[in-house]
């Protein structure tokens, strides 16, 4: 077999070696290129691509903007809370909705009432809580909510088939905020799909006036490979990117928080510091931060006011998470209109 390199000159060789490095080099530059350009003609392809392409615009500026942006603003409480009443909801469990994930990118989902996460539940503690349960998908489902009620309220064993209605009913107790979500196996799949939601369950004596916001955190596997493709605010990435939540200046704002998804979720507000209450379940803040750790199911309050105007950031401070989707605006202002 004829050896090149050992009958090459060496002024040869490193001429041929160079040229073949250009060669290849070149090769994969320019495949790289094509890689971006295409990823680039749907820029919510690609994630890290995607999100770096508007990640720091001012609101204003920002494009591809959503058909439909989930309000953040939770129902407000019922004030003075009064005797124990009856509080009713209906919630219809619906398959393969299609709802829209980021920008430019819908997927089939498992949706209460319709959206992802479902509506938010609220009362006060005391109350007795009615939820029905409307199942018109054609797989089994059920609702588990957090906190404390009776063994039969506790939606693992009542699974309901499609077509069917079931009640839960309950003493709402204790106050602070909670989850809910299918309990149905394989539980992940009912989660990933969509099926979760916020619960508040107000103090007899109300919390100081504030205004309020209610922010879920979860994530969507768009190819279903096992890996999130884009993490969320309200089931939606980039959603407050594109559209800022507008607060005023020096009112005090509370806000909700849960995550709902299997992954520690660290939320971040930029330049303040919020009081914590974890779960919700006191008249007091904790401790005075800017960042907590959340896992599964964890939620908390953040108690806060902005001192100066302006466009802040809140995100999720893991980058992999704020990259692909879960930041946002806050946008300051001396009054609300």
């Amino acid at each position: 077999m004829y050896n090149f390199f050992r009958y090459t000159e060496p002024k040869k060789l490193l001429i041929t070696t160079l040229i073949m490095f250009m060669i290849l080099s070149g090769g994969y530059i320019l495949g790289q290129h094509e890689a971006e350009k295409k990823s680039r003609t749907n820029e919510y392809i690609s994630p890290s691509l995607g999100s770096a392409r508007f990640q720091y615009d001012r609101p204003s500026m920002s494009r591809n903007p959503l058909k439909e942006v989930y309000n953040p603003t939770p129902p407000p409480p019922r004030i003075p809370p009064g005797k124990p009443r009856l509080v009713e909801y209906t919630l219809e469990i619906d398959e393969d909705s299609m709802h829209e994930v980021a920008p430019g990118v819908e997927i089939p989902v498992w949706t209460f009432n319709g959206t992802v996460p479902g509506p938010i539940i609220r009362a006060t503690e005391g109350d007795t809580l009615r939820v029905t349960l409307i199942n018109t998908g054609q797989f089994p489902h059920t609702i588990h909510f957090h906190g404390i009620h009776p063994a039969e309220m506790d939606g693992v064993f009542e699974l309901l088939p499609g077509g069917e209605e079931f009640v839960y009913e309950f003493v709402a107790e204790p106050y602070g905020v909670f989850p809910y979500h299918c309990h149905s196996n394989p539980v992940s799949k009912h989660l990933l799909n969509g099926l979760y939601g916020m619960m508040i369950i107000d103090p007899r004596t109300p919390r100081p006036e504030a205004q309020e916001l209610a922010f879920v955190m979860s994530a969507f596997d768009t190819d279903r490979d096992g890996s999130a493709d884009f993490y969320s605010w309200n089931g939606k990435a980039f959603q407050y990117a594109h559209n800022p939540v507008e607060l005023t200046l020096g009112k005090p704002v509370r806000l909700y928080v849960l995550n709902m998804f299997e992954e520690m979720m660290a939320p971040h507000i930029h330049a303040n510091m919020f009081g914590l209450i974890p779960s919700g379940t006191a008249m007091e803040p904790r401790e005075i931060t800017d960042v907590v750790g959340l896992a599964i199911t964890e939620r908390a309050i953040f108690e806060f006011t902005y001192k100066y105007p302006g466009t802040y950031m809140f995100q999720c401070h893991f980058s992999e998470h704020m990259e692909q989707g879960l930041m946002g605006w806050f946008e300051v202002k001396q009054s609300i209109l």
